[in-house]
């Protein structure tokens, strides 16, 4: 008994982070995946590339995914402009965050 006791605990130590590291790593590759569609949709919007930023946080145990927009201030337009497109591609359990413009730096 002692010994299926043994295998079981060593065989959890070992099996138990591998689950745990598989799933977060399927659930990094399904925001990835929604990072690049939503960049796509963004980009089709804007017809181009723009200053809009999007970033994309995976969902954990414990809290949902976040999908980020953030553009510069002064271009608060373009999150206006893209925020529907973006809602209709949020999964259920994703968030969405609409940041508030920063300053573009100026050169020096």
């Amino acid at each position: 008994m002692m010994e299926m006791l043994a295998i079981a605990l060593i065989g959890a130590v070992i099996f138990l982070p591998l689950g745990v590291r598989a799933w977060i790593d399927r659930k990094e590759s399904q925001a990835e995946r929604l990072g690049a569609e939503i960049r796509a949709a963004v980009n089709r919007k804007l017809h181009g590339e723009s200053l809009l930023s999007v970033r994309v946080t995976r969902e954990g145990l414990w809290h949902p995914g976040r999908v980020v927009l953030d553009a510069p201030r002064g271009y608060e337009e373009l999150t206006q402009a893209v925020w529907p497109t973006v809602v209709r591609r949020l999964p259920a359990d994703y968030e969405l965050v609409v940041k508030a413009g920063k300053d573009i730096p100026r050169a020096a």
